[in-house]
């Protein structure tokens, strides 16, 4: 699970996987039941990762 404090249209990114849609629903109605502050929520569905790197490429950045 990730959480980012973003600019723009929306606060936070929050990002994570889930078994299956029932599962995801699940998930985000006990983070709104929670009643932190979440106002409305959008969610968007990955379908396909066509790059997924796990490392960054410091050495590359700091020649750079």
């Amino acid at each position: 699970m990730e959480c980012h404090l973003i600019s723009g249209g929306y606060d936070y990114l929050l990002r994570f996987i889930a078994r299956s849609i029932a599962h995801y629903q699940r998930v985000m109605e006990a983070l709104i039941e929670e009643e932190i502050g979440i106002e409305k929520c959008f969610s968007y569905i990955v379908i396909k990762t066509p790059i997924n790197k796990e490392q960054l490429p410091l050495r590359t950045l700091m020649e750079g």
